[in-house]
């Protein structure tokens, strides 16, 4: 009984229907690639619009990270282990945000001219 209490029939429904979780992947990447495909004209400029601005965001967070070690002048440091407590959230997010735009901008290659 301790199994079933601590998973939350998670698993077991995993274990029934694992072919669920693929399905619900397919068909979003489907959606997501139709979209990219048909997009074109002000869509398209909106989508790159928005892409760079959170590139930027993405930019500006990590340069607000590494502020205090710019201060320090150690301007080759890699990774978070060196910025304080404090920032290493700002670095993360900023990395995250710097992701995703450069995702959204290669799915822009998808487009049709």
């Amino acid at each position: 009984m301790e199994y079933r209490s601590n998973s939350y029939g998670l698993k077991t429904f995993l274990e029934h229907w694992p072919f669920l979780p693929v399905a619900v992947v397919a068909i979003l990447t489907t959606m997501i690639l139709d979209f990219f495909t048909r997009l074109s004209g002000t869509p398209w400029i909106w989508c790159y619009g928005i892409g760079l601005a959170v590139a930027a965001v993405g930019i500006s967070l990590i340069f607000y990270a590494k502020l205090p070690l710019y201060r320090q002048r150690r301007f080759l440091t890699f990774g978070s282990r060196a910025l304080p407590e404090n920032s290493r959230s700002y670095y993360r997010w900023g990395y995250r945000c710097v992701l995703f735009a450069v995702v959204l901008l290669l799915c822009l290659f998808l487009s049709r001219p």
